[in-house]
């Protein structure tokens, strides 16, 4: 009796090892390219030659979550905020004209699919003196395309002003807490972003 439970436990086992690389290679296991790394933001999807002004530290030991750090220059979102008329590039409004400087942006990011991956991160501007002005917390999705060098990113930030109590002392919204207990002032739809992953050049 026992000579037997051992046959079939034996038995088991093998066919499950015959069985798994089988669902593997269908696809079960795949949830696609791995994203951390150094990405730089691209002016176009299909032409990496030229940056757009932004790039992005991603980090993780897990496959499936980590943590973000991205970091700005004014080309590519001046610290001011700035709405600009899309037909004709025109400045048509200056959100926070006192800002001169916004700090990079930290938050998390999480694969929700293959190839998809959710993300959130927060930061500040800053006046000339270093002073908080507003904060942003950003929001969108990542898709990374199969040749795992490339990447489209859609954004979404929510902009909370900073205030200053009679003393001083900066009262500054917790934008992950947002509505109803704070509001954002503005809320500001972006284009579609590219982003072309950073390699290690041997040549």
């Amino acid at each position: 009796m026992k000579q037997s439970s051992i046959r079939i436990t034996l038995v088991g086992i093998l066919l499950l090892g015959l069985t798994l690389p089988a669902v593997a290679s269908a696809g079960w296991f795949n949830w696609g390219c791995r994203y951390q790394g150094t990405w730089f933001g691209v002016v176009a999807e299909d032409n990496p030659a030229y940056l757009s002004g932004w790039l992005m530290n991603i980090e993780g030991k897990s496959f499936f979550y980590g943590t973000n750090d991205v970091e700005f220059t004014a080309v590519a979102l001046p610290p001011s905020l700035p709405v600009i008329d899309p037909a004709t590039g025109a400045i048509i409004e200056v959100r926070y004209p006192l800002a001169v400087r916004a700090t990079s942006n930290r938050g998390n990011w999480m694969r929700i699919g293959y190839n998809r991956l959710a993300w959130t991160m927060t930061g500040f501007g800053l006046d000339a003196n270093g002073l908080p002005l507003y904060v942003a917390m950003g929001k969108g999705e990542v898709t990374l395309n199969d040749d795992c060098s490339s990447a489209v990113i859609t954004a979404e930030a929510f902009v909370y002003d900073v205030v200053y109590d009679e003393f001083g002392r900066a009262l500054i919204p917790n934008p992950l807490i947002g509505p109803p207990v704070f509001e954002p002032r503005y809320t500001i739809e972006f284009p579609p972003q590219y982003a072309y992953r950073a390699f290690v050049d041997l040549q």
